[in-house]
């Protein structure tokens, strides 16, 4: 999968975060694409992405639009957090399409792919940092999926997952 980071405008300088991006995906995009489609048993619908990078808040799969004011250590993670939205995007079988169930049957998942590509030290540094974001419903969210030991979340994910 090709994804191509461009500036939302020219009327602040985004080239720093532009390059970043880049560069993290050139050095393990292939890498994130594998780990998703092996956790899931899916595979990813597109080919190529474009990537708007701007300054707001939240980072978001639909249109895929990453921050350019996160710290270069984050950018990486929210980068696979909203590659996880895509991935699962049509494929979750929920009667309730809130933004806590979506990260609920996301996090079910997403934690086992933190850890296979970040180590655990660094996944329970980033589940911290997602805790205590301005969204309460991921706490919410990955409280209810880590309560599940790795099997069990696994068969969760399977039940809401198509």
């Amino acid at each position: 999968m090709k994804i191509t980071f461009i500036p939302d405008s020219d009327l602040q300088d985004f080239s720093e975060a532009v390059k970043d991006y880049q560069n993290i995906w050139e050095k393990n995009g292939e890498k994130i694409v594998s780990i998703w489609e092996e956790a899931t048993g899916l595979k990813f619908d597109e080919t190529f992405i474009n990537a708007m990078v701007f300054v707001g808040y939240p980072s978001h799969s639909h249109p895929l639009a990453m921050r350019a004011d996160l710290a270069s250590e984050r950018r990486e993670s929210v980068l696979v957090h909203e590659l996880g939205h895509r991935i699962l995007f049509r494929r979750m079988i929920l009667e309730e399409r809130s933004s806590l169930e979506n990260h609920k049957v996301l996090f079910l998942v997403l934690h086992d792919v933190f850890i296979k590509l970040f180590g655990p030290e660094k996944t329970e540094e980033i589940i911290e940092w997602d805790k205590n974001l301005p969204r309460p419903e991921y706490k919410e969210a990955w409280e209810w999926a880590l309560s599940f030991s790795k099997e069990e979340r696994m068969s969760e994910f399977k039940k809401r997952v198509k």
